[in-house]
């Protein structure tokens, strides 16, 4: 597998949790060196900002991109995007959000004007009064993920969605995680993740209701589309939720992978990966 993997670079369009692809792959730098993005619309308005085709004002850039953020400054273009960009072999898609923040055209970073985080205390009190923020549609979706495949092809995709955590109860795994899961994902797993014992399941456990409807939204447009898609759940068949993510701020659902989950997600990416490059 590792000359497979040498051969292959893999573009990234995500958050953290597709960090993992690094520990098989080449991978671009965007998310580190421009931005984690969670929604359609961030991911398109990357896609157009390393190709070239849109320009954002310094004034606003700084507020649409994680690096902006973190650095109090805009992210300077580099051509080394727009080369890798055109190196890639496959695009990895990770849509984890459905909340938009629109700002005079452009979209911004939810660390911008998410007040749960302490980030948004460095933005402008004009930027945080005038984004409007709006859930999307499947409808908006489904068109959004057709002109992320216009913008990569001939490319081939990887649409990946969030990981439906539980909360707000003892982290064993819930029949319903296990009932989401699709039937491919679980053969997946079981071929690659070592057998670990199950804990038993907990009654009233509560899974994250707009993950798993966003998930489920996900899935049925990828089939729709004709594109490849991988939910991450997968991983709780095998793993206990507190050796695979992070215990989190309070308020702040669980949204990190821990060391052993990322070396499991690593895995299972790997593997999807050959079977997605080997059907070409």
């Amino acid at each position: 597998m590792a000359d497979f993997n040498e051969k292959m670079k893999i573009a990234l369009f995500g958050t953290c949790r597709i960090g993992s692809f690094r520990h098989h792959f080449d991978c671009t730098d965007f998310d580190e060196a421009v931005s984690y993005v969670h929604s359609t619309k961030e991911i398109i308005q990357l896609l157009k900002y390393i190709t070239k085709q849109v320009e954002i004002p310094d004034s606003i850039n700084r507020f649409c991109f994680r690096a902006g953020i973190l650095s109090l400054q805009p992210v300077a273009y580099s051509d080394r995007f727009l080369s890798q960009f055109h190196e890639a072999d496959l695009f990895v898609i990770e849509v984890c959000a459905r909340r938009k923040y629109l700002y005079q055209g452009y979209y911004l970073h939810h660390l911008a004007v998410d007040k749960r985080l302490h980030y948004y205390r460095d933005t402008p009190e004009k930027i945080m009064k005038d984004t409007l923020v709006q859930y999307q549609t499947q409808e908006e979706i489904e068109k959004d993920v057709s002109e992320i495949m216009d913008l990569v092809s001939p490319r081939k995709i990887l649409l990946v969605s969030h990981i439906n955590a539980t909360i707000d109860a003892p982290r064993s795994l819930p029949q319903m995680v296990c009932d989401a899961v699709t039937g491919a994902a679980q053969s997946a797993s079981s071929r690659i993740l070592p057998k670990r014992p199950r804990k038993k399941a907990v009654p009233h456990v509560i899974t994250i209701g707009k993950r798993a409807e966003l998930i489920s939204l996900l899935r049925e447009t990828a089939q729709k589309k004709g594109i490849s898609f991988f939910d991450p759940t997968v991983a709780l068949e095998r793993y206990p939720q507190e050796e695979i993510l992070e215990t989190e701020s309070p308020g702040l659902p669980p949204g990190h992978y821990t060391p052993t989950g990322e070396k499991v997600m690593g895995l299972l990416y790997s593997e999807e990966v050959r079977k997605i490059m080997e059907c070409r």
